[in-house]
């Protein structure tokens, strides 16, 4: 059950890096309305307008914080111009605020499915005056700050019809073939590992399988799909399972991206050339 009492807390994801001053402003303007909160920086590092990867992000993020949280999300292209600025209740009793632009709306079905959604139109929840290009700090932050404690949503503005919300298709697989499937890169951590847009399951590998993947600028190169690192050579490239559960592309102690120039946003190609064995068999071998 949502508290009942105290300061919620807020998970803050956005594209605004940490080279500039804009987390640390939103971040001063909501302790100054809640003073008490607790904010998670869930990452900062989202690409540039990526409103897609900041959705998935989101969405899996989810699953891990406490079940009363506020999560204001900033991804934010749209800033200026006639973009609903929005807080969505959920069925779960989790808040979201941040841009009508689909950023929002996986991680809100993920708590149970949309309740109501507000366009923050109420100035008196604004600070004055607003920004043109920083809805962050003078719209979006103040409304989380006031739900965190305790607000309730409808306060903020004007009630919208939930299906009018923009909605964004999240990065899927393509089928090319019977064993052959095109994937994007949704994501690169720090280690230069490249996160894919599809799941073991949905590639239909086992551990084990050997495939060949297709890079725009370095061709074809062999790689095997192992369950860790500890499996593979240093200088291998494997598939592994991230922490997203999504099939990650990387470089044992390399840097993948660097290696096959892959780039966020971008596609790979890859064709199973030989499966791995099914679970059963792998026990029966004692495989690990």
């Amino acid at each position: 059950m949502v508290a009942a009492r105290g300061v919620r807390p807020i998970c803050f994801l956005s594209d605004f890096g940490l080279g500039d001053d804009f987390v640390g402003l939103c971040k001063g303007v909501m302790l100054g309305i809640a003073p008490g909160a607790t904010v998670i920086d869930l990452t900062h590092q989202v690409p540039g307008f990526a409103v897609e990867e900041g959705a998935e992000i989101l969405e899996h993020a989810t699953r891990y914080m406490p079940e009363d949280t506020v999560y204001l999300a900033i991804v934010d292209p749209g800033v200026g111009t006639e973009r609903r600025a929005l807080a969505l209740s959920t069925t779960g009793g989790a808040l979201l605020v941040g841009p009508d632009n689909g950023l929002l709306v996986p991680a809100a079905e993920s708590l149970g499915g949309i309740e109501s959604a507000v366009s923050l139109k109420n100035a008196d929840y604004h600070l004055r005056p607003v920004s043109n290009t920083f809805h962050g700090r003078d719209v979006f932050s103040p409304a989380t700050a006031h739900l965190a404690t305790g607000l309730a949503p409808s306060k903020l503005g004007e009630i919208v019809d939930p299906a009018s919300l923009a909605r964004v298709e999240l990065p899927g697989i393509e089928r090319e073939g019977p064993n052959t499937f095109a994937a994007a890169i949704i994501g690169m951590d720090r280690y230069g590992n490249a996160r894919l847009s599809t799941t073991a399951e949905e590639a239909g590998i086992r551990f084990g399988a050997r495939l060949r993947v297709e890079a725009a600028e370095n061709g074809e190169m062999p790689v095997r799909y192992v369950e860790t690192f500890g499996h593979s050579k240093v200088g291998d490239l494997v598939l592994v399972p991230d922490s997203h559960r999504r099939l990650s592309l990387s470089v044992n102690k390399g840097h993948a991206c660097r290696a096959l120039g892959l780039k966020a946003g971008g596609r790979v190609r890859l064709t199973l050339l030989e499966n791995g064995p099914k679970p059963a068999e792998r026990d029966a071998r004692g495989d690990e």
